[in-house]
């Protein structure tokens, strides 16, 4: 798995992505909050609370994401989602390359990324939580994003 994270992330699309901006830039960017409906017109609905992303709002956030040489938060993922490359796939605009990428190891994306408790687990472990004691790389709101841009698309990848 060792081998195969750091032959993904030397690809040249992630190297020249890394350096279009310095971590520090990175870094400065507040976690995006995901909208929700108005608590009155979800006290008359059964409809999501939260509304989602949008795609501005997934690249935004997809962008504060480090692409750590050794990204914990991988091991913080029960199924081994390579986190790093389906979120830089966000930031890029490839979020249905980010879908396949998420199948390769999790068949359900818009459940997880409703239902699982990111916050800990991947989140739980990603650099920005641990280290720099900040809000962590929303990455069941991209995960969610990624599995409902697809459905939308009608462009289903089967794993």
């Amino acid at each position: 798995m060792e081998e195969y994270l750091k032959t993904e992330r030397s690809q040249p699309w992630r190297e020249e992505l890394r350096g279009t901006a310095k971590n520090a830039q990175r870094v400065k960017r507040e976690r995006v909050v995901m909208p929700e409906q108005d608590p009155v017109a979800r006290a008359a609905n059964n409809e999501e609370v939260n509304l989602g992303l949008s795609s501005k709002q997934a690249v935004e956030e997809a962008y504060r994401c480090l692409d750590c040489k050794d990204p914990t938060c991988i091991n913080g993922c029960p199924v081994n989602v390579n986190i790093p490359k389906f979120v830089k796939l966000i930031e890029i605009g490839m979020f249905l390359e980010a879908a396949i990428t998420l199948k390769e190891t999790n068949t359900l994306p818009a459940v997880c990324g409703r239902v699982c408790p990111q916050e800990v687990q991947c989140e739980q472990t990603c650099f920005y939580a641990q280290k720099l004691k900040k809000p962590a790389v929303a990455i069941g709101y991209l995960e969610r994003f990624t599995a409902d841009y697809e459905r939308a698309s009608g462009k289903i990848s089967v794993p």
